[in-house]
This record gives C-alpha cells, sequence and structure tokens, in this order.
C-alpha cells in the first residue's frame, strides 16, 4: 500500500485541522454572533463548531488519503472488527473508565468537568442538547478516530517497531489538543489515547476506535446528565 511518509501526514493533518476548526468556527458565528472564547463554553457554540468543521476535517483527509491512488476504507482501516476484537476492547474500555474514575475521586476532583457541566447547561437552555449530544457521540469521535487512528496511525506506524513511538506520539497531539482540559484530563487522555492505539493496532480496525470513542463520550455525557440531576 502506498502511504504518506510522517512529515507528508503531519502537514495534510494540521492542514485538515486547520480547515475544519476555521470552517466551524466561522459557522459558529455567522450561525450565533459568537466569537472564540464563547466556543470554550457555550454548547450550542460546539456543537455548530463540532457539525460544520469535523466534516470539512474528514474531506479534507479523504483527498489527502485519496492522493495515493488507495483505497479510502483500506487506508483509514475502516473495516467490521471480530467480534472477539469487540467484546475486550469494550471491557477493556470498561476497566479503564472505572481507574480513571478512581483517580478522580482519590485526587479530590469531581467526575464530571465543569466545562462539561457548563457546555450542557448553556446548550439545555439554548435547546441545543440533541445537536450537542450528535457533535459528542457521534460526529466527534468519527472526525477524530478518523484523523487520529485512521490518517496520522497509517503514517506514523510503517512497521512493527514504529508502534510504541507512533502510538505514543499520536495520545500525545489527541490529548493536548484538548485545550478545554487541564493537565489532569489531559493525562488522562493521554492514557485512554494509547489505549486507543493498541487497540487500532491489534484489531487492525478503526471502526473499532470510533465505536470505543462513542461509548466513552456517552458515558460522559451519562455521567453529565446524573450529575446536573436531569434523571
Amino acid at each position: 500500500m502506498k502511504i504518506w511518509g510522517i512529515a507528508s501526514t503531519l502537514a495534510f493533518a494540521t492542514i485538515a485541522i486547520g480547515f475544519g476548526w476555521a470552517v466551524g468556527v466561522g459557522a459558529m458565528t455567522a450561525a450565533m454572533g459568537a466569537d472564540l472564547s464563547r466556543y470554550l463554553d457555550d454548547g450550542a457554540a460546539v456543537a455548530v463548531s463540532v457539525l460544520v468543521g469535523d466534516p470539512v476535517q474528514i474531506v479534507t483527509l479523504a483527498l489527502a488519503a485519496r492522493m495515493t491512488g488507495e483505497d479510502l476504507f483500506a487506508y483509514f482501516a475502516l473495516n467490521w472488527p471480530r467480534p472477539r476484537d469487540v467484546i475486550i476492547s469494550v471491557a477493556g474500555l470498561s476497566v479503564v473508565i472505572l481507574v480513571a474514575d478512581l483517580l478522580t475521586v482519590a485526587f479530590g476532583r469531581e467526575l464530571v468537568s465543569a466545562f462539561q457541566l457548563q457546555i450542557h447547561r448553556s446548550a439545555e437552555a439554548q435547546g441545543a442538547l440533541i445537536s450537542l449530544w450528535l457533535a459528542l457521540i457521534v460526529v466527534g469521535p468519527v472526525g477524530e478516530e478518523l484523523l487520529f487512528r485512521g490518517f496520522l496511525f497509517r503514517g506514523f506506524v510503517r512497521e512493527p517497531r514504529d508502534a510504541l513511538p507512533g502510538i505514543l506520539a499520536i495520545s500525545l497531539i489527541w490529548a493536548l489538543l484538548h485545550i478545554q482540559h487541564d493537565w489532569f484530563g489531559v493525562s488522562l487522555l493521554f492514557g485512554i489515547g494509547v489505549l486507543f492505539g493498541y487497540v487500532r493496532l491489534y484489531s487492525g480496525s478503526t471502526t473499532l476506535v470510533i465505536l470505543l470513542h462513542a461509548l466513552l463520550n456517552l458515558e460522559s455525557v451519562l455521567e453529565t446528565v446524573v450529575v446536573l440531576g436531569w434523571v
């Protein structure tokens, strides 16, 4: 399979992120008259940005992958995972979520971050909860995993010896880009990113990682709903 090198992969990924972010923020501003600072704590603004920006990012990555002449589904490893891999990965994610929650409590932190609470409260006030949940549980995981465990993984992990440094580098980039979280949240995301990376490596399926990411975000949304007292 023809694959972009690391430098080209990083360049195309940066272009895709930048283009998607610019279009997403532009759509947010056009629809809501919001400035950039509002993006960080307004649920409706976050929803608009993700719902518009992530598809643009995905299309940009798809064009970059298509330039290699390879099949897009193969390049992004969008194959159906084996049932055994699904069961093991979901069980592993459950354990990681439990450990992360225990560490959060042990460090005297709230299970649900102030960011999550704020975007849900503001989205509920504006009647945008469904849009926010669609962005968090569906569109966001698809966009992020096609970028990180799909496109970047393909370019970074070319040989078995590339697995550890590639997965660590991708996980670090993924965690650091979540600027809404503090060092503790970023650290937890880094650990989860490593899990996602190894699931991608051993299952050979980005589709499975998308599913795991969606389940992770669904669990986060459910915790938020419970803490807010909506159920």
